[in-house]
């Protein structure tokens, strides 16, 4: 892409790495620095209104990003007027949005109107559904029927903006194959898989490891953490291992523990980079998910994947990248201890980190990505 106008591209999500160090977050950040580093002018768009100081001394925070703060409402809907008042304050040609919500629909808008080109990314695999939103209502317990009936509401709207966002799109990528059929199921639209990304480092290291196994993630419904507590417990191998929890506790999860688990709560991503690179082994015992970053981050530190459920793109099959239980958590407490007792996991881990180096390279995919933008822009 030529000269100075098309090489300008803004970013639109609900937290950045300033804020929350969630998947959707990390992988932005990812994508932005490659952007900066190839030269482009970059913007972004999230939730933080009201709290610029706090967010400005975060170690994420770069000057060279163009920032537009809108504000978070109790009334979720709302917010797509702020997010427009943002929106129009910005100078891109290219958008891209990822964690959909209402700001969705306001890009979708945006960009229509004003023929802008706008990326819509799937961060789970629940963003190909219909109806996503009045399905978490379900979660939900309200004293009021008031309240609940503002809230299904407000989730109604919120569902009707993100589906007309997807609609109207001019680029949807996802993750995986599964995500991809979702997309064509529901919205009768195609998507191109584009990986999540990874920044590959070109100095290879040794890696000194531990006697630590890892659970990673923000602990809620979907993630399971509760079943890593009954892994722990039915193993028959626990001495001289140290079994670890990270991420920040749910309201249903705030007074999870367990004698033989240190649950360390929410860290900065560079603590949990290093101890992953410590570690043999990650255990995901989440329902479902995308590609998760705990995946990449295992395999790039020679780390062995054991998964209950989650196997995208069939990774997991004949053990290939790791192992998948099929959501029999007997097998992989059985298993684990086969492993714990010094059954040699090399080969996978080998296997996995070079299928890693190949697939996410967080360059390779930002080339396929702008691949995919040059037609849009010359439309």
């Amino acid at each position: 892409m030529k000269g100075k106008a098309t090489n300008t591209i803004c970013f639109v999500i609900p937290y950045y790495v300033t804020f929350a160090t969630g998947g959707a977050e990390i992988q932005v950040h990812y994508l932005v620095n490659e952007f900066l580093r190839r030269g482009w002018q970059v913007e972004l768009i999230c939730g933080g209104r009201g709290q610029e100081d706090t967010i400005a001394e975060s170690p994420y925070f770069d000057t060279r990003i163009r920032f537009h703060y809108y504000r978070f409402r109790k009334f979720r809907s709302l917010e797509f007027f702020g997010v427009m008042a943002c929106l129009l304050r910005t100078r891109s040609k290219v958008y891209y949005q990822r964690t959909d919500f209402a700001l969705s629909a306001a890009c979708a808008f945006y960009c229509r109107l004003l023929k802008k080109v706008m990326i819509y990314a799937l961060a789970q695999d629940t963003d190909a559904l219909r109806g996503k939103y009045r399905s978490l209502m379900q979660q939900f317990t309200y004293r009021s029927h008031l309240k609940k009936c503002m809230r299904r509401i407000d989730f109604g709207m919120v569902d009707a903006m993100v589906n007309y966002a997807k609609q109207q799109a001019n680029l949807l990528v996802c993750q995986n194959k599964e995500q991809e059929a979702l997309l064509r199921t529901h919205f009768r639209r195609p998507a191109h898989i584009i990986q999540n990304s990874y920044p590959i480092n070109k100095q290879e290291q040794a890696l000194d490891k531990e006697k630590l196994v890892l659970w990673v993630g923000n602990m809620r419904a979907a993630k399971r953490p509760d079943l890593f507590l009954w892994l722990v417990d039915a193993l028959q191998t626990r001495k001289g291992w140290h079994f670890v929890m990270i991420g920040a506790q749910g309201d249903d999860y705030a007074h999870l523990q367990h004698p033989s688990v240190e649950i360390m709560g929410p860290q900065p991503y560079e603590t949990v980079n290093s101890l992953f690179a410590k570690a043999q082994f990650y255990v995901n015992t989440s329902e479902l998910e995308g590609m998760p970053n705990t995946f990449i981050q295992s395999w790039m530190n020679k780390v062995l994947v054991l998964s209950l459920k989650v196997n995208p793109n069939g990774v997991f099959d004949h053990d290939r990248l790791g192992l998948c239980f099929k959501d029999d958590i007997q097998g992989m407490a059985a298993k684990l201890d086969e492993y714990l007792n010094g059954n040699n996991s090399s080969e996978i881990c080998e296997r996995a980190y070079a299928y890693a180096h190949q697939t996410f390279d967080v360059r390779r995919n930002v080339d396929k990505l702008t691949e995919l933008i040059k037609p849009l822009l010359c439309e």
